[in-house]
């Protein structure tokens, strides 16, 4: 049982190394990096209009019901861009 157990012991630095060969991680593929580039610009320029509009809304708001309507209007356009929406 002892020499069992050391041998696989033994063998689990290898299979370590064996496994990261087998396949490349989700979002690691070379073959698509540039669209994977693409999707996250996009998604940071989606991001950076929805919090200029919001910076656009709480420097125009004159009463805290207008700064919370700004908090709300950020709160749905983030929901938005949730995937699922």
């Amino acid at each position: 049982m002892k020499k069992a157990l050391t041998a696989i012991l033994a063998l689990l630095p290898s299979l370590a190394l064996a496994a990261p060969a087998a396949s490349a991680p989700h979002g690691r593929d070379p073959a698509r990096f540039g669209e994977m580039k693409a999707k996250q610009l996009q998604m940071l320029s989606q991001h950076i209009q929805v919090l200029q509009s919001a910076q656009r809304c709480v420097q125009a708001a004159q009463t805290p019901q207008a700064l919370q309507s700004c908090h709300e209007a950020l709160r749905q356009q983030v929901e938005a861009m949730r995937p699922g929406h």
